[in-house]
């Protein structure tokens, strides 16, 4: 069975302004002179939303070391695994749609899941039984398919109420072949072009996504927000251990203090931001700038739309 097969064996189985009020004005009576008003200084403290918005991408963006974010090419097919039909169909339904604003196809309901999600009372063990049965299906090479050794460890060792494990793979611009050595096949001999220093011979894909949810943890979270919150995990590549407090994001939902319950504006602009950024720039560095860009731009442009006068008919 070659790595790729054993790959999808694996993954299937299973401005805040802050202000010193001013001082109320009063006149002085009685007095020959002109009233006197005094006014504090207000000091306002806002960072720039590009500022914020790079904050963003730099604390949960996850790619393998030295790779740059890898996004699902053309098509994505949604599985479940221990979850009732009921909401399994939900929760598919909820992750494809989101998928679809992205512009990506979704596979029939017969389709071999890239995206799979399993629910457990057990998840430790769940993880640690996917991974000893076949480890190169999380691992398929020594380096640019994943975060690394340590971090599956992690994975199979989490406490969180939900895990994940991205598998991404380097593959030509050009061809979509393959372009790097997976363990146990020959090295890819790929036709490399001119040169360049803003686009490269290789673009990253996503290839597999387990997710696992722990059935114990779910608190009083509600199932549409789970929903959004494997969307969110399954388009993109979040650090499982980024701090998203300080940001008004879906990432937040196992926090009751956030108050978040489905997909915020800002998870909708990221997700736009890296399906709409250039794929094959030639450093990680490039391609957040263009994350960055495209992020700012389109929460701008719904700014100015919610800003601009009614239109007269």
């Amino acid at each position: 069975m070659s790595v790729l097969a054993g790959l999808i064996v694996a993954l299937t189985l299973t401005g805040a302004v802050q202000s010193t009020p001013s001082a109320s004005p009063q006149a002085r009576q009685g007095s020959a002179q002109d009233a006197v008003t005094q006014v504090d200084d207000v000091e306002v403290t806002a960072r720039r939303l590009d500022e914020q918005v790079r904050s963003f991408v730099n604390e949960v963006a996850t790619p393998p070391y030295g790779r740059n974010l890898a996004r699902w090419d053309r098509k994505i097919c949604v599985g479940t695994a221990n979850i009732g039909p009921r909401y399994s169909q939900i929760m598919i339904d909820r992750v494809s749609a989101t998928a679809q604003s992205l512009g990506l196809e979704v596979g029939e309901p017969d389709c071999r899941p890239d995206v799979m999600i399993v629910a457990s009372a057990d998840a430790d063990a769940v993880a640690r039984r996917m991974v000893d049965e076949n480890p190169t299906g999380f691992r398929p090479a020594q380096s640019s398919t994943d975060r690394g050794s340590a971090a599956l460890r992690h994975f199979q060792q989490s406490d969180a109420p939900v895990r994940w494990w991205h598998v991404s793979l380097p593959v030509s611009t050009d061809t979509g072949d393959i372009a790097v050595r997976l363990t146990g096949e020959e090295a890819p001999v790929l036709a490399v072009r001119t040169a360049s220093r803003l686009r490269a011979n290789v673009r990253d894909d996503l290839a597999k996504v387990l997710i696992i949810i722990d059935a114990n943890q779910m608190g009083q979270v509600s199932f549409g927000a789970l929903c959004d919150y494997v969307a969110m995990v399954a388009l993109a590549q979040i650090d499982p251990e980024a701090d998203t407090r300080e940001f008004p994001s879906i990432l937040n939902a196992f926090d009751a203090s956030s108050g978040v319950t489905a997909f915020t504006d800002w998870d909708r602009d990221y997700l736009k931001g890296l399906y709409t950024a250039v794929r094959d720039r030639a450093t990680p560095g490039q391609q957040v700038r263009d994350i960055v860009r495209e992020v700012v731009d389109t929460s701008s442009a719904r700014q100015r739309a919610a800003e601009a006068p009614p239109a007269n008919n």
